[in-house]
């Protein structure tokens, strides 16, 4: 199985980031940091044709080849950071990620058959994000994003009061990967 990881997080020294690099060793995994990719995350809609850069045309490439998908991201203000929702508008493209049909209000899912993970980091208890805040950030990738291309998330791990982690129970979670 080939599995690919995308880092949400716009700093590489963040314990979502070190989450990530566990998870690049302990799954064999392709492991991608969005804040070191070379593009504009700033999406002007489909209107504009312009050509995809480089390093988002590598990524749709290993989107494509992988069967499996992790996602790493913190929560902010209940939902991921820009450069993570930047960066789904301009590579989950019409005729890449998805296609409209011609007669119908529903489209045609063009990554189907692959699968996907979420590990979702928050300062919030995880267990009030998910009943109270009814997980907004979770909720847009598994079915607005991902199940829109048809991605099926098989697991989404929550990771709450993060900024109460001392080290030792930060390499606690680590361990637990």
């Amino acid at each position: 199985m080939k599995i690919l990881i995308l880092n949400g997080h716009p700093n590489l020294e963040s314990f979502t980031s070190k989450i990530a690099n566990e998870l690049k060793i302990k799954k064999n995994a392709k492991l991608i940091n969005l804040s070191e990719l070379n593009f504009n995350p700033i999406f002007e809609g489909f209107s504009d044709q312009s050509e995809l850069e480089e390093d988002l045309k590598i990524v749709q490439n290993e989107i494509r080849d992988a069967d499996h998908i992790i996602i790493t991201s913190p929560i902010w203000w209940s939902t991921y950071p820009a450069l993570l929702k930047g960066f789904f508008d301009r590579v989950l493209l019409p005729n890449f990620a998805f296609r409209y049909k011609k007669d119908s209000p529903f489209q045609e899912k063009l990554l189907q058959g692959k699968t996907a993970e979420l590990y979702l980091l928050s300062d919030a208890p995880a267990w009030y994000r998910k009943y109270i805040l009814r997980d907004p950030a979770a909720i847009s990738l598994k079915r607005d994003i991902l199940g829109f291309c048809g991605i099926k998330v098989t697991k989404i791990h929550r990771i709450g009061n993060v900024r109460y982690l001392d080290s030792v129970q930060r390499e606690r979670v680590i361990a637990r990967i």
